[in-house]
């Protein structure tokens, strides 16, 4: 069959329009002014295993002309029909209103999870609307790692613990025991410890029977029961000098590049001052801009703050030197700790630096992003016509 120019033109038009209208979701009825507003997760860099909660925002505009019911909330991996959380019949939403709906989940696997969060509601005419948020998450094993420290004022009728968490995970049920041969004396219970930051108790130590007393923290961590301990002599007043030691420590590579954060933790009794941290000279290593040395300033006992360092590595490097310098007690310390670039070590790379713990690329309400199908499917209709002009013209 010969078919003209024009009319070849006119059936891929209407292949095109037609395929144009098989994308809407409800034929029947014009969508509501609602919109998906918003996807908060808490917490935002959350663990295997850690509840979260997923709050989604729904609005139904001003200009709505109609109360919807909303009957589902659900979140699923993007792509697959695999559900993590759902709840039903949730409420009605007047025009001008919004409600947030908290949905709750865990992950039992580390790495970065595409979700969507689905929401469906129910117009005064029965016809139901679907509207889809994304939602990135980095989901991190949980690393339980926590010290104690004291202090005992001068005439030893006190003794102050601390316990801080280097950790990435929550400490719960805390409770920290004096023991004295054996036999608890005292006991203090403390409130949660954050991860990156501490509590403190105090014992009145000057009526204990033994110069030396252990001081056990046991708290709950990851699903499990851990213990710490620090043994105190009540006579020794001299203090553990500060001492700086780089913790938490990620380093991630991308070509000959290293990027390497973590923090630097002071695990002794006195104040570290000019902390400096800074990348050293190896063979196949090199500092580069814009963070070949980290200058933190002052570090409290049994406190810590973060760095970050850049780098340049051969691929054969196995290692990169930090250096960390310090004064305490009127003296500088200079010491060197080497950051493993095994593949076992690194963290990732460009993907997984790329995906950061609740990041929500904005709302994909009720269909897809950038110019509606309407005027996409009329430019089309545009072009199209002005091509049979032309060719008529040339004939």
């Amino acid at each position: 069959m010969n078919w003209s120019l024009s009319t070849r033109l006119l059936v891929a038009l209407l292949v095109l329009l037609s395929g144009v209208g098989a994308v809407g979701m409800t034929a029947t009825a014009a969508n509501p002014a609602v919109q998906l507003s918003s996807v908060s997760i808490s917490p935002e860099d959350p663990n295997t295993g850690e509840r979260v909660t997923i709050d989604a925002t729904i609005s139904n505009l001003e200009n709505s002309d109609t109360t919807v019911e909303v009957r589902d909330v659900y979140v699923r991996r993007t792509g697959t029909t695999d559900e993590y959380a759902r709840v039903e019949d949730v409420g009605a939403i007047s025009p001008g209103g919004s409600l947030s709906v908290p949905v709750s989940t865990t992950f039992e696997t580390a790495g970065e999870k595409r979700l969507s969060v689905y929401v469906v509601v129910q117009d005064r005419d029965d016809e139901f609307h679907r509207y889809t948020y994304p939602l990135y998450v980095d989901v991190t094993e949980p690393t339980v790692r926590a010290e104690l420290s004291s202090r005992t004022d001068a005439d030893g009728e006190t003794t102050s613990v601390s316990l801080t968490n280097f950790g990435n995970a929550d400490l719960s049920d805390v409770d920290i025991a004096a023991r004295v041969d054996g036999e608890v004396v005292a006991r203090n219970f403390l409130f949660d410890v954050a991860p990156e930051s501490n509590r403190t108790t105090t014992f009145d130590t000057g009526d204990y029977a033994s110069e030396t007393v252990r001081f056990v923290a046991t708290y709950d961590a990851a699903g499990e029961s851990h213990e710490t301990e620090i043994s105190v002599d009540l006579d020794d007043q001299t203090e553990i000098p500060g001492e700086i030691r780089l913790t938490a420590i990620e380093a991630v590579r991308s070509g000959s590049g290293v990027t390497i954060s973590g923090d630097a933790a002071n695990l002794g009794g006195t104040d570290a001052r000019s902390v400096l941290v800074s990348v050293g000279e190896a063979d196949g290593v090199r500092p580069v801009s814009p963070s070949g040395e980290y200058f933190i300033g002052a570090i409290d006992a049994s406190e810590f703050a973060t760095f970050e360092l850049t780098a340049a590595a051969d691929q054969n490097a196995s290692a990169v030197p930090v250096e960390i310098t310090y004064i305490v007690d009127n003296e500088r310390v200079t010491t060197t700790q080497r950051i493993s670039l095994d593949e076992d070590s690194l963290s990732g790379g460009a993907d997984s630096a790329a995906g950061s713990g609740g990041r929500q690329p904005g709302s994909d309400a009720g269909g897809s992003g950038g110019l509606p199908l309407t005027l996409i499917g009329a430019g089309v209709v545009v072009v199209l016509l002005v091509g049979v002009g032309v060719y008529r013209w040339r004939r």
